[in-house]
């Protein structure tokens, strides 16, 4: 059983691949960060894959963390997961993040007590005895009443709070682990190999409300014809290795049926919807946003705007093909409640002269 781990929950992203029947990680990368986790894990996931020497088709189970963490970071790794999951049907694993990093530490001759610091006077809470079962937690708690949670009078610290903890405890018995603060996935897969496969998919550990809100954008749609070739092209072409031209674009957008939606921030475009309708149903096309506004709900919003639109003029299904490779692609449209409906084989043909299945995913309105 080969196994694909994630975790973005924390100042980290972290991928491997674990070969369960050999108890061995065949691919492994771990880069540190405060933020671009979204950016960064689907690259690293297809590097890892590539340097184990596997295929997406090969996988049994994907493992991701489910926090506690950062909102942002949780949401991406689920995002991830629950996209390949679909793609692929297998089955997901949630780990806690705080089970993930206590997996770090290999040296079991004292309960483990894991402290994330979770700001404004508070530490996220997990202890576990030295056969790794769960003690308490994960749980948020004061700093000031955390050693009401400690197993006893001497355990293995770690975590990113791990120095606020031991100097609020002040006893000398405890000692400070060095095996690493976050998750690290070659760690934690093996947890996830010894859980039994779950038939729903993981829910995110949210320990408490969000303590921040985003900044309100302006966000607008308007729809764009073929005057608008050139424009769509220059977007196209910053957003995929093969562009449409912008004769392509006028041609498309001169057959009956097809139209696009362009969708801008503060008045200044930031991506695009090619549809065609036939009947009661469509289908996207292409869809992109720049690279400098992803990660920022355009490409959510746009679709969501197409839904109305499209649903308004009687459509009843949307169809959108996706390479089993673009994972961002298909984590957005699973989010969008798009479902698999078939597959392609070969659709894609590459640069280098190899081809990629694509898959059909449909959507009800």
């Amino acid at each position: 059983m080969l196994i694909l781990a994630l975790d973005t929950s924390m100042a980290a992203c972290s991928v491997c691949v674990y070969d369960a029947d050999k108890s061995l990680v065949i691919g492994a990368n771990q880069q540190f960060m405060e933020r671009g986790q979204a950016e960064a894990l689907a690259p690293m996931v297809q590097d890892t894959m590539k340097t184990a020497g596997v295929g997406f088709a090969d996988l049994s189970r994907i493992a991701v963390t489910t926090g506690p963490g950062t909102f942002t970071g949780v949401r991406i790794g689920l995002a991830m997961a629950r996209g390949l999951g679909v793609a692929l049907s297998i089955p997901i694993t949630g780990i806690n993040s705080l089970a993930a990093i206590a997996a770090n530490e290999t040296a079991k001759t004292l309960p483990i007590v894991v402290a994330v610091d979770a700001r404004a006077g508070e530490i996220y809470f997990a202890s576990y005895d030295q056969s790794g079962h769960e003690l308490t937690g994960p749980v948020v708690v004061p700093l000031a009443e955390a050693h009401h949670f400690m197993p006893g009078h001497s355990a293995m610290v770690l975590g990113s709070g791990a120095e606020l903890l031991l100097s609020k405890l002040g006893s000398h018995a405890h000692v400070r682990s060095d095996a690493g603060d976050l998750p690290i996935s070659a760690n934690f897969v093996r947890l996830a190999a010894a859980t039994p496969a779950s038939a729903l998919p993981p829910e995110p550990l949210y320990l408490r409300a969000p303590d921040v809100k985003p900044q309100a954008t302006k966000i607008s749609f308007s729809p764009a014809g073929p005057a608008s070739a050139k424009l769509l092209a220059e977007i196209h072409g910053e957003s995929f290795a093969t562009q449409w031209n912008e004769k392509a674009f006028r041609e498309l957008l001169n057959s009956p049926g097809t139209s696009a939606i362009l969708i801008s921030s503060q008045n200044n475009p930031t991506g695009f919807a090619l549809l065609r309708k036939a009947a009661d149903e469509a289908e996207i096309l292409t869809i992109c946003t720049r690279p400098a506004v992803r990660q920022r709900g355009h490409a959510k919003s746009l679709v969501r705007h197409v839904e109305v639109l499209l649903k308004n003029d009687g459509v009843k299904s949307l169809f959108i093909e996706v390479a089993i490779s673009n994972l961002a692609g298909l984590a957005l449209y699973r989010s969008c409640g798009f479902t698999q409906a078939g597959v392609r084989k070969n659709y894609y043909e590459r640069s280098n002269g190899t081809s990629e299945d694509a898959l059909i995913m449909r959507k009800g309105l």
